[in-house]
C-alpha cells in the first residue's frame, strides 16, 4: 500500500513539477487524475492512509492563491476521488483507475476536442458538453470564470453559449452528494467483504 500511496500523492502533485504552476493548471491536472487515483487506492479503502492524497492536495488547494473558493475546489476534488475509490473497492484497481481517466480526460476534452476543431461546435452541444465535463465543473464549483477563460473561450466559442444554457449545478451540494456516494460505494465494499471473511 505505501508504493501506492506514495505514487497517486506523487502524481497529484506533479502538476507543480510540470509547470502547472497555476491555479487552474493544479485544478485541471487534480481533476483529471483525482477519480483514477481513488480508483488505484480502492482495494485499501477501508484504511485512513488511503484518503490522505484528497486531504494533501486539498491543503495545497487551500493555500493556492487565485481560486476565488478553494474550498470550493479541494471539496470537489474529493468527491471524484471518492467515486474513482469506490469503483475500485469493487472492480479490479487497474480497470477502475484506467476507466476513469479515460471518462474523465474524454469528457474535459470534449468540448474542444482538445483544442482540433477548427471551429466550434453549436453553441447548444459545446454548452452541454461544458456541463458534463469534469474540469468545467472542479473549476467553476471553485469559482474560476471559466466560460471567459482562454483555454476555451475561442475554442469552444463560449462568446456564443447564452448563461441560460448551461445547467447550474456548481455548488457545494453536488460535490457533497458526489462525495457521499463514493464513500458509500467504498464502505459497502467494505462491508461485502467484512461478511466474506465471516462465512
Amino acid at each position: 500500500m505505501f508504493t501506492s500511496l506514495v505514487f497517486v500523492l506523487s502524481v497529484g502533485l506533479a502538476g507543480l513539477i510540470l509547470g502547472l504552476g497555476a491555479p487552474v493548471g493544479i485544478l485541471a491536472w487534480m481533476t483529471l487524475i483525482a477519480a483514477a487515483a481513488g480508483a488505484w487506492m480502492g482495494p485499501w479503502s477501508r484504511s485512513w492512509r488511503a484518503w490522505t492524497p484528497p486531504l494533501v492536495w486539498g491543503l495545497l488547494l487551500l493555500v493556492t492563491r487565485g481560486l476565488p473558493m478553494p474550498w470550493m475546489a479541494a471539496l470537489s476534488v474529493a468527491s471524484l476521488y471518492a467515486v474513482g475509490m469506490g469503483l475500485g473497492a469493487w472492480l479490479p484497481r487497474e480497470r477502475a483507475a484506467a476507466s476513469s481517466l479515460l471518462l474523465v480526460a474524454a469528457l474535459s476534452l470534449a468540448p474542444t476536442f482538445g483544442g482540433r476543431l477548427e471551429r466550434p461546435l453549436p453553441p447548444v452541444v459545446t454548452a452541454h458538453l461544458l456541463d458534463f465535463s469534469p474540469v468545467a465543473w472542479t473549476l467553476e464549483s471553485a469559482g474560476v470564470d471559466w466560460m471567459r477563460h482562454p483555454a476555451v473561450y475561442e475554442a469552444a466559442g463560449t462568446a456564443d453559449i447564452d448563461p441560460s444554457m448551461r445547467t447550474q449545478r456548481r455548488n457545494w451540494l453536488a460535490a457533497a452528494m458526489l462525495l457521499v456516494v463514493g464513500c458509500s460505494l467504498a464502505l459497502s465494499a467494505k462491508t461485502r467483504d467484512a461478511g466474506s471473511n465471516v462465512t
